[in-house]
């Protein structure tokens, strides 16, 4: 549970009442979402889950480039050791293409050439009677080959960290879009629960985007959010979340915040904001911060937004702040 008492200090004010204790028609309707966040439910679609889920995970290019090295050594002493019964040379793309997945074009072609040079050299060891040109094309073919793996392997990476991109994030601003926040969220959520460190949760609606829009355009407009995002990018902390989750709606998380630190970050974007260029911006937000209790994210956000609409009622441009409410044993502490 969550309550907040009233102080006033220039724009903040900590209202008298619960949250709780807004009426339902506080609540909106018909959010317009951002760019991007429709794409998630394309990827559910027949081509979801086409890649194991070992390739989705994040590899060091060096550690990438070590299993692929091991790999590599493996394969060349079993092709020397089958002789020329055996053709291994299939089986040297695979430490081509784990490096070229998890490292990247230029260390993907590399290896592309050591694979071939391996392969040649285990080839000339052989007793038979070759000639030298023979070895020479022999390592020229596979590398091409191996060349046209690597090419169609990191064009494919590329594709679906786009289309990941896509999915989560907002195109406009960079910022993620609601289903990734709340995925991250719920994690840092749960981090904080279990550490008991507390954490803030602020919602902001910047105030008259759609005057903007209609007074100069709809270019203005995105040109107002733009200036916003990069505000909110020199303000915060690399540890702190972002996301876009309505036309001119973010939701900002930040961890091991309580509530006098979330507004003093609040009010360091207002000053950045107030002197934004070609005009000032100017927001509305409501601030949840405090040791979480039993919340989830979807709790903290309908009570942040709450809180954002009082300020809006209030006459915009200001912050209105409460703090979590830790339940002990049959005891109610506030963390105020």
């Amino acid at each position: 549970m969550i309550g907040f008492r009233s102080v006033a200090v220039g724009h903040i004010r900590r209202a008298d009442r619960s949250v709780g204790s807004f009426p339902p028609e506080c609540l909106r309707q018909n959010r317009r979402e951002p760019i991007g966040s429709g794409v998630k439910t394309i990827l559910a679609g027949p081509t979801a889950g086409r890649t194991p889920r070992w390739l989705d995970r994040q590899l060091s290019p060096a550690i990438a480039i070590g299993i692929s090295a091991v790999v590599l050594l493996g394969v060349a002493a079993g092709d020397f050791l089958t002789g020329p019964y055996l053709v291994f040379a299939t089986f040297y793309l695979a430490p081509v293409a784990f490096t070229a997945w998890f490292a990247g074009r230029v260390p993907g072609l590399v290896m592309a050439i050591v694979a071939s040079c391996s392969g040649v050299i285990v080839t000339a060891v052989d007793p038979r009677e070759v000639t030298p040109p023979i070895y020479v094309l022999n390592g020229v073919f596979r590398f091409i080959t191996y060349s046209v793996v690597v090419l169609l392997v990191t064009a494919e990476k590329s594709a679906m960290d786009t289309i990941r991109s896509l999915a989560s994030t907002d195109q406009l601003t960079g910022f993620l879009n609601r289903p990734r926040f709340y995925e991250l969220a719920g994690r840092e959520l749960a981090r904080a629960t279990r550490s008991r460190q507390p954490l803030a949760l602020v919602y902001i609606d910047v105030d008259e985007l759609k005057q903007r829009n209609d007074t100069y355009g709809h270019e203005a407009g995105d040109a107002m959010l733009a200036a916003f995002a990069a505000a909110v990018r020199g303000t915060l902390r690399a540890t702190d979340l972002v996301a876009r989750v309505g036309g001119d709606e973010f939701i900002l998380l930040l961890p091991e915040a309580d509530a006098d630190s979330a507004v003093a970050i609040v009010e360091r974007l207002r000053e950045r904001l107030e002197i934004a260029e070609p005009l000032p911006i100017r927001f509305s937000a409501g601030v949840v911060a405090g040791v979480v209790g039993d919340d989830d994210v979807e709790s903290l956000v309908r009570r942040a937004d709450l809180l954002m609409l009082e300020a809006k009622r209030a006459g915009r441009g200001r912050t209105v702040a409460a703090g979590c409410v830790v339940t002990q044993g049959s005891a109610t502490v506030s963390s105020e």
